[in-house]
C-alpha cells in the first residue's frame, strides 16, 4: 500500500495487519514470522491478503508469558515484573535488575498497550529506540542483563516488526481490544 493512501484506509489496513499477526497463532496454529510489508496485499474486496508463508512457526497461541509480562509492566508492580521475567526465562537466576529502568526500557512494548487506541508514528519509534539503544542512556545497561529464550525469539521478532510497520504507516489502531482478545495472560480491563 502506498504511503500516500488516505489515513483512514491506512488505519483500517494496519488494524487488519495487527490482528492477523497477533491472532494468527490461535486462529491457525501458525505465527507468520516474516511480517514485512512486501508479504501483504490489500485485496480488491478490502481484505488483507498474506503472501509467502515460507517462514512460519507452529504455535497454538501467543505465549502466555508475553501477555503476563506486559500486564505486570503496565500494573507498575515490580515484584510481578521480576516474577514474570524469571518465569519466562528473560532473566537468569541471580541476575539483579533495576525494575524501574526495565519498565523504561520496555516502553516500546508497553506504551501502545496503555491505550485503547494508539497512534503509532515514526517520530515515536525513533525516540523510543534511539533512547533504549543509546549506550550513554542509563537504561541501556538493563538490556544487557536480559536474555531472549529461543522459544520467544520469533514472537519478539514479529512484535518488533509489527510495531515498525504500524509506525511506518503512521497508523492509529485499537491496541487493547486486540491484546485482550488474542494475547493470553494480558487480561487488562
Amino acid at each position: 500500500m502506498a504511503a500516500t493512501a488516505e489515513q483512514q484506509e491506512r488505519d483500517r489496513v494496519a488494524g487488519l495487519y495487527q490482528r492477523f499477526l497477533v491472532s494468527g497463532p490461535e486462529r491457525a496454529g501458525l505465527l507468520h514470522t516474516d511480517p514485512h510489508p512486501g508479504n501483504f496485499r490489500v485485496l480488491p474486496d478490502g481484505r488483507l491478503g498474506a503472501l509467502d508463508f515460507g517462514s512460519t512457526l507452529e504455535l497454538p497461541g501467543m505465549p502466555v508469558a508475553f501477555g503476563r509480562l506486559i500486564r505486570a509492566l503496565l500494573a507498575d508492580d515490580p515484584a510481578a515484573v521480576l516474577a514474570r521475567l524469571h518465569e519466562a526465562g528473560f532473566l537468569r537466576p541471580g541476575v539483579d535488575v533495576d525494575v524501574r529502568k526495565l519498565v523504561d526500557y520496555m516502553a516500546p512494548f508497553t506504551v501502545p498497550a496503555r491505550h485503547e487506541v494508539f497512534r503509532f508514528s515514526r517520530a515515536w519509534l525513533r525516540g523510543e529506540f534511539g533512547r533504549v539503544n543509546d549506550p550513554r542512556d542509563p537504561d541501556f545497561g538493563v538490556a544487557l542483563k536480559l536474555t531472549l529464550p529461543a522459544e520467544h525469539l520469533f514472537t519478539h521478532r514479529v512484535w518488533l516488526s509489527m510495531v515498525g510497520v504500524l509506525c511506518q504507516l503512521e497508523a492509529e489502531v485499537p491496541v487493547r481490544a486486540v491484546l485482550r482478545r488474542w494475547l493470553p495472560g494480558f487480561e487488562v480491563a
